[in-house]
């Protein structure tokens, strides 16, 4: 069935995340506590039988049960709508991307406007650009070893994004002040208009030594964000699993990047029909202490880790 040349399909937005409120859990502690305290000032300052206190404890204790199994039970239903809502966006992103290609791929005149307006946006972000975006100091990876998922996932870069863009493994900035480096994973910069894009591949942690690495609450990842989006590079940081299991999902983010920022739609032509990458939440010092302890990274990688 064909679209009427008048309807239309808005950008959809994503749902906000639930925000986790533990100060209900804190406050439900402090009534057993404050409940238990009475029930023994009661006892104390008037008798009590053994039966009425052991019974008013009783009481207390079920009450902080039931209330805690019921945050529990709000917080599992909205963190589950929350996904419900999340899948929901994606799909709807997914039909709205696939019908802004579709328009502009069955309309000529328009493909030829468009194209025309896009070639004006390019030559504006390359002269833009040009002058902002502080190139590597050098490319490859040196002396730094390379992620066991890396080379892998260069073949898909290869296979997508050849002949429109520059991209190497590697790419070194020199850190103000200090001796020290910073090394991207990949480097990769829109030939058209020199949009230059940072890829990480960020594991759990190191697989020598178990140390974990990348963890969120040690924000050494956003110091090193904020480093590159000071001199006007774009991000992206993929985990692991994610490159490993799901590459082609991950080369559709980046061309879905490159599409939102520049107007290229050719990189999003090609995976129009890859299923969109699932999220993988960062993990704390904890979790990857946890995933090293039971060698979860053997679980996805072709080849084990050594001890």
């Amino acid at each position: 069935m064909e679209e009427s040349a008048s309807s239309t399909k808005k950008m959809p937005f994503p749902p906000r995340p639930p925000v986790s409120n533990n100060s209900r859990y804190s406050l439900v502690i402090q009534l057993w506590i404050a409940s238990v305290v009475v029930v023994m000032l009661v006892n104390w300052l008037f008798g009590m039988s053994v039966m009425a206190f052991w019974s008013s404890l009783t009481c207390s204790s079920v009450s902080v049960v039931a209330t805690f199994s019921y945050l529990r039970f709000v917080d599992f239903q909205v963190r589950d709508r929350y996904k419900q809502r999340l899948a929901e966006y994606q799909q709807q992103l997914s039909e709205y991307e696939s019908y802004q290609l579709r328009r502009l791929q069955s309309k000529d005149k328009e493909m030829e406007q468009y194209n025309s307006m896009l070639q004006e946006r390019y030559k504006w972000l390359l002269r833009l650009l040009k002058k902002i975006v502080q190139p590597p100091a050098g490319q490859g990876k040196g002396g730094v070893q390379q992620g066991v998922s890396e080379k892998q996932f260069f073949v898909y870069l290869c296979r997508y994004f050849s002949g429109f863009y520059d991209f190497c493994m590697g790419g070194e900035f020199p850190i103000p002040g200090t001796s020290l480096r910073y090394t991207a994973d990949f480097i990769m910069v829109h030939q058209l208009t020199g949009l230059a894009i940072d890829i990480e591949i960020d594991e759990p942690y190191e697989g020598r030594t178990g140390k974990p690495h990348h963890c969120v609450d040690r924000g050494k990842d956003s110091q090193r964000n904020q480093f590159f989006l000071e001199r006007n590079w774009v991000v992206i940081r993929f985990s692991e699993l994610q490159v490993v299991k799901y590459p082609d999902a991950c080369c559709k983010v980046i061309a879905r990047v490159i599409f939102q920022i520049t107007g290229d739609y050719r990189g999003l032509v090609q995976l129009g029909n890859v299923v969109d990458l699932l999220s993988h939440k960062q993990w704390t010092v904890k979790e990857a202490t946890y995933m090293a302890k039971n060698k979860f990274r053997n679980s996805y990688l072709r080849r084990s880790l050594p001890n």
